[in-house]
């Protein structure tokens, strides 16, 4: 599949790195001469120094019969533009545009055809989205649902205290007696796909799917019990904040929003009156004593420090606040925040990703996500008549190795029955089929499910 890339900031390159892991035709178009320099030294594809909305650019970067054109830069307006230009002078499949302003879609104006932008993606809804799943389930960790479906794939830090830790998988089915299975192993800088003879270590972050009542046991027998979550600060009106504070206050949570311009204060008050917005910076450590935020359930930080955010929740845990989300998308953040006892991390770059990845995937795809910073994927597959692997076992399917088959969805008259399959489980025509792969794994699957 050829793809071609405008923009290689967070989002850009990030989808880049994925993409070329799973053997993808990919193209990069960079403005900045500096910037394309780092990522041809960093990448494994053809980087094009130009404007994603120049015809030059695009057609060094031989965007024209491409299969999809991503327009990824920092500004709505030329992504807008490229599309636009991609579509009234090249033949592309699909065009795909990061848009971050709303009222573009309030206006309706990215529905006009001329524009030739195919799906719009939002990082700060994406983000939102995230935060908010991890809220309903008590922020326990990272959250990932499917389509109309109670299965879950829900992420464990295992501690010096955990009861997971030295134990092989296979003893610890045989403690926990709820149906589940542990899809991957983040251990260091490599991903684990595990067996029954594989253990746990102290360090390993895993993620374990099984149905949302089973989940809420199995969450519990970790010693991480679910609280009520009804006090909330959010740290930072940003976008993210926003949509976070709506969805809360929709759901007759307590909301304090901490911000530090003045006038966009004055504009958060307007738009959120049931809230109490504090005009304050949030590193002020007097302020969570002034405002009583340590006796907050949940502290939610959105602002564009990233470094503000992990410090922000590592003080509030300090003093004794029950769960922290902070928004944050270097590896660095990601990969130390369990070993601080943080309780989940958002990143709107793997949100962004994952709801990108869904349009590149072929095949029946109804979700993808983005996990352990792009080492892995997990993606939920719909089984049609015509598959050659409706009516196979599990067992049967010849999975590329460094996949799984995690979980299935069945339709079943006016509802549905979840299944997390063993190998003798039999796939059938209709059935949403939920995978965990290593990236490097995830082309192959694809043609199984294709065929």
């Amino acid at each position: 599949m050829k793809i071609v890339i405008a923009g290689s900031g967070e989002v850009g390159f990030h989808l880049a790195e994925q993409l070329v892991t799973s053997n993808q035709d990919v193209v990069l178009i960079e403005k900045n001469p500096q910037r394309a320099k780092f990522v041809a030294d960093h990448l494994d594809c053809l980087v094009v120094q130009g404007e994603g909305g120049n015809p030059a650019s695009l057609a060094e970067a031989g965007v024209d019969g491409a299969d999809i054109f991503f327009a990824v830069s920092n500004l709505d307006e030329v992504n807008i533009v490229s599309c636009l230009m991609v579509a009234s002078e090249f033949k592309v499949k699909t065009k795909i545009a990061r848009v971050r302003n709303l009222q573009y879609r309030r206006s309706g104006i990215l529905k006009n055809s001329l524009l030739g932008i195919d799906y719009v993606v939002n990082p700060e809804i994406e983000a939102a989205r995230a935060i908010m799943n991890i809220i309903v389930h008590g922020a326990t960790g990272e959250v990932l649902l499917f389509e109309d479906t109670d299965i879950q794939l829900r992420s464990i830090f295992i501690d010096e205290n955990s009861p997971f830790r030295n134990k092989s998988l296979r003893a610890i089915r045989s403690d926990i007696r709820h149906n589940f299975i542990i899809a991957g192993i983040s251990r260091a800088d490599e991903v684990i796909i595990p067996y029954g003879d594989t253990v746990i270590a102290e360090g390993d972050r895993i993620y374990i799917v099984s149905s949302l009542q089973n989940m809420e046991k199995i969450i519990a027998s970790t010693g991480r019990f679910r609280h009520k979550l009804q006090s909330v600060v959010v740290v930072g009106g940003g976008k993210i904040g926003c949509y976070v504070t709506e969805f809360l206050l929709a759901t007759g949570r307590g909301v304090k929003i901490v911000e530090k311009d003045y006038q966009h204060c004055k504009y958060l008050a307007e738009r959120f009156p049931e809230a109490l917005v504090i005009n304050e910076d949030i590193a002020d450590e007097k302020l969570f004593e002034d405002e009583q935020l340590y006796a907050s359930d949940l502290i939610v930080a959105t602002t564009p420090d990233e470094a503000l955010n992990m410090l922000t929740a590592l003080y509030a845990k300090s003093l004794g606040v029950k769960r922290v989300i902070p928004v944050v998308n270097k590896s660095g953040y990601l990969n130390i925040a369990d070993k601080l006892g943080i309780d989940a991390t958002v990143s709107p770059k793997a949100s962004s990703v994952g709801a990108i990845l869904k349009y590149v995937r072929r095949g029946n795809i109804r979700r993808v996500y983005s996990i352990f910073d792009g080492k892995a994927e997990a993606i939920e597959f719909t089984v049609d008549s015509s598959s050659r692997i409706a009516g196979k076992m599990v067992k049967a399917l010849q999975l590329p190795t460094g996949s799984l088959v995690v979980a299935v969805n069945r339709p079943d008259g006016a509802g549905s029955k979840n299944f997390v399959p063993n190998g003798e489980f039999v796939i059938q025509a209709g059935d949403n089929v939920v995978t965990f792969a290593k990236a490097e794994q995830v082309a192959a699957l694809e043609e199984l499910f294709l065929r």
